[in-house]
C-alpha cells in the first residue's frame, strides 16, 4: 500500500475501441462470422464453377509437422520433392501442369515419409482425367470424349476431408473384451516397443563390438 493515508486509487480503465493514435485500438471483434462463413462457401463455389472441370485445390504432399512437440501430427505440406515426383514417374514441369504442387528445396528426411508420397501420386495419376488442348487432336495420356463426359471435379482436398493427412479415420466397432485383451498390459508393451525402437541403434552398435572383441579374443586363442 502506498504511504499516507490517502484516499484508494480506483482508476477506471476504459477499454480503447477506435484505432487511432490517442486510443489506439487494441479491441477486435468477430461479430460477422456466420456471414463470413456464408461468404467463404460461396466464393467457393464461384471458384470451382470457374475453373472447372479443374480441382479446386493442386495436390500437396503429406509431411511431418515441426520440432518434437508437434512432429507425431501430420499436415499438408508446400510440394512434392524432385525424388517423390520421380518415383512416381512424373516429371516437375509436367507436374505443375497437372495440379500437382512442387517444392524443389523440401527434402526427404525418410524413406517412410517418400514412399507415403509416392503412393498419394499414384493414387492421383490413377484417377486423374486429363481433358485435351486440341479436341481435334487428342494426345497420349489425354482422356477420350466419353471418359471426359462422365468425369467428375475433385472438391475433396478443400479441407480436412478425404484425402488430407489429419483427416480421422474410422474407428474400429465395438467388441467384447477377449481373454487375451484383459490380461494384456497395454502399457508394458508400449513401453517395451518404444525402448527397442529408441535404443535400437545403441544396442546394434554394443552388439556389433561384443562380436568384434569376441573374434579378437577366438583368433589370439588360436594363435
Amino acid at each position: 500500500m502506498v504511504k499516507g493515508n490517502n484516499a484508494v486509487p480506483h482508476q477506471h480503465h476504459r477499454k480503447h475501441w477506435n484505432p487511432c493514435s490517442s486510443q489506439r485500438g487494441n479491441i477486435k471483434v468477430w461479430l460477422d462470422q456466420p456471414k463470413r462463413k456464408e461468404r467463404r462457401r460461396r466464393l467457393r463455389l464461384v471458384k470451382a464453377k470457374k475453373i472447372f472441370p479443374r480441382p479446386l485445390k493442386a495436390l500437396r504432399p503429406s509431411v511431418a509437422c515441426p520440432t518434437v512437440r508437434y512432429n507425431m501430427k501430420k499436415r499438408l505440406g508446400r510440394g512434392f520433392t524432385a525424388e517423390e515426383l520421380k518415383g512416381a514417374g512424373v516429371g516437375i514441369r509436367y507436374a505443375a501442369t497437372i495440379g500437382i504442387r512442387v517444392d524443389t528445396r523440401r527434402k526427404n528426411a525418410s524413406e517412410e515419409s517418400l514412399n507415403t508420397n509416392v503412393q498419394r501420386l499414384k493414387s492421383y495419376l490413377s484417377k486423374l482425367v486429363l481433358f485435351p488442348i486440341n479436341h481435334k487432336k487428342v494426345q497420349k495420356g489425354e482422356a477420350a470424349e466419353a471418359d471426359q463426359k462422365v468425369a467428375v471435379q475433385d472438391r475433396s482436398r478443400f479441407g480436412k476431408t478425404v484425402g488430407h493427412p489429419s483427416a480421422k479415420k474410422s474407428a474400429e466397432p465395438p467388441r467384447k473384451l477377449t481373454k487375451e485383451d484383459k490380461e494384456a498390459h497395454v502399457y508394458k508393451f508400449l513401453k517395451k516397443n518404444l525402448s527397442a525402437s529408441r535404443f535400437l541403434a545403441e544396442r546394434v552398435k554394443r552388439a556389433k563390438k561384443k562380436a568384434e572383441k569376441k573374434a579378437e579374443k577366438e583368433a589370439k586363442e588360436k594363435k
